[in-house]
């Protein structure tokens, strides 16, 4: 099985096994509310080209988009650096699912598009969590320090939300505690682990091989598959002064894959958070009132204060 999302890594993904490495493969998608036109086109594209077979789910009754809501209007309450990672619970608990659907299948292996230059050490440092701690220690660590810093904002603890606070907190990814109890035959894989990730070589292949496509407006390939990044970007760049961009690309200048200058200039361009995407997550759902330029003056206020 490979997850899609219609993002660049995970098409890559999809492609390697199906062409180069000969394999029968599912593709299984979580049908995001919030994923882009562009990352859902892709994703058609893709499964067509190489003639693999999707599956989808969702969740009913609306609940990725309520528990979205919830945390955002948390969030606005006491914005908190730390905290922007609580947006993307909704994705967390799509990792039972997509375990049942392999066990249903008789799949025995999981194949992700990690990047190994994507993992985030400032959100550890946020909560306190030290980079060279391990794997076992920073997940409960994370656990720990997130449960303090929602102490300081009741508004992350309404009883209606905290099972699936909980869910996200077991199933993160494919590496927690959740996941390695509720999969623990199932092997779980990030390809480029094993192999190199060279992002011209993953453009090129998915741009001429699958008819892969990005927003041109967005001036990036990097993760637009979801609309939340970019409210992520702005709670991040309202409350830090950079975003996961910056220290993405300073992986890439650090590793000799890009050089600083033309990290600088990505970073000018891929940072500019667009208004109307953010708006139109606020419309879909029910989000009114948000003054952008006040809520930017609070988290400076917030931000000096802590």
């Amino acid at each position: 099985m490979v997850t899609v999302s219609g993002g660049r890594d995970s098409a890559f993904t999809l492609l390697k096994l199906v062409k180069d490495y000969k394999m029968r493969v599912l593709a299984v998608n979580y049908k995001n509310p919030f994923a882009d036109e562009q990352a859902t086109a892709n994703i058609k594209n893709m499964v067509r080209k190489l003639g693999v077979r999707l599956l989808q789910f969702n969740f009913q009754g609306n609940i990725h988009e309520r528990i979205i809501k919830h945390y955002i209007m948390a969030w606005f309450q006491r914005p908190s650096p730390a905290m922007v990672p609580v947006i993307c619970v909704g994705c967390k608990i799509i990792w039972p699912r997509i375990m049942k659907i392999a066990k249903e299948h008789s799949i025995g292996c999981i194949v992700n598009g990690g990047n190994p230059y994507e993992y985030t050490a400032f959100k550890k440092q946020l909560l306190g969590v030290s980079q060279h701690a391990g794997l076992a220690s920073t997940y409960f660590l994370n656990v720990f320090r997130l449960a303090k810093e929602a102490l300081h904002n009741v508004a992350y603890l309404q009883p209606e939300y905290l099972p699936f606070a909980m869910e996200g907190f077991l199933f993160a990814n494919q590496y927690a505690v959740g996941s390695r109890l509720l999969g623990f035959k199932l092997d779980k894989i990030d390809l480029f682990h094993y192999i190199p990730w060279k992002e011209k070589v993953v453009l090129a292949r998915i741009q001429d091989e699958v008819d892969w496509q990005y927003p041109q407006r967005f001036h990036s390939t990097w993760r637009f598959d979801c609309r939340l990044s970019h409210l992520k970007d702005l709670m991040y760049s309202l409350s830090l002064g950079v975003t996961e961009r910056d220290d993405f690309y300073s992986k890439l200048v650090r590793e000799a894959k890009i050089s600083r200058e033309e990290a600088l200039e990505r970073v000018r361009l891929e940072n500019e958070v667009p208004g109307d995407i953010v708006e139109g997550i606020f419309q879909q759902l029910g989000i009114h009132n948000i003054d952008l330029v006040q809520l930017a003056e609070k988290v400076t206020s917030e931000h000096r204060r802590v």
